[in-house]
């Protein structure tokens, strides 16, 4: 009877706490997804097709829909707002060098982390290889995923990749409008 007794107080108390959030994070975790990303990178590996099929496992749905509407939106003919490697901030690399990683888990759900690495072979590199990148990661699908990418490698010319999307949709949806009076 005992047993029972303790097994319904068990089970109450079970169900009367509030269920942890899925995917809930931390920030050794998001850093060890980052630090994965980039082993890609490494001695000239193949990096990540940001719209291959692996892509989700890295980018955020919500990222990924807004990189094949503007796909689809400039056409065959055109070069959409990401013709670079988001992940090394680059079209062509030799592969990652000095990778560091600073990761801020902001809540279980949202993480920030600030990325810098060359991209050549120290003995090499001059300033304009060094990359200094600000990755948002949101967790989703049990796991982190990159939700933003602020490149941060020129102070005179910082950019969001999200923005970029964004932006470049919008300058095609009001070319594609029509014009007063025509």
């Amino acid at each position: 009877m005992k047993t029972r007794l303790h097994f319904a107080i068990a089970l109450l108390i079970l169900l009367a706490a509030p269920p942890a959030p899925a995917g809930a994070q931390d920030a050794a975790s998001a850093k060890a997804f980052l630090e994965s990303a980039y082993q890609l990178y490494r001695n000239g590996g193949k990096g990540i097709d940001f719209t291959g099929p692996r892509a989700s496992q890295y980018f955020h749905s919500s990222l990924l829909t807004l990189i094949h509407a503007d796909i689809k939106a400039n056409g065959p003919d055109n070069v959409p707002a990401i013709d670079y490697d988001p992940i090394c901030g680059c079209q062509d690399w030799d592969g990652i060098w000095d990778l560091n990683v600073e990761v801020t888990a902001e809540s279980a759900q949202k993480a920030e982390a600030n990325l810098s690495f060359s991209l050549r072979n120290p003995k090499f590199h001059n300033k304009d290889e060094l990359r200094r990148l600000k990755i948002t990661l949101v967790a989703e699908h049990s796991g982190w995923r990159i939700y933003d990418i602020v490149d941060e490698s020129d102070p005179k010319r910082v950019f969001s990749m999200r923005k970029q999307l964004e932006d470049d949709l919008a300058a095609i949806r009001k070319e594609k409008q029509p014009r007063n009076g025509h």
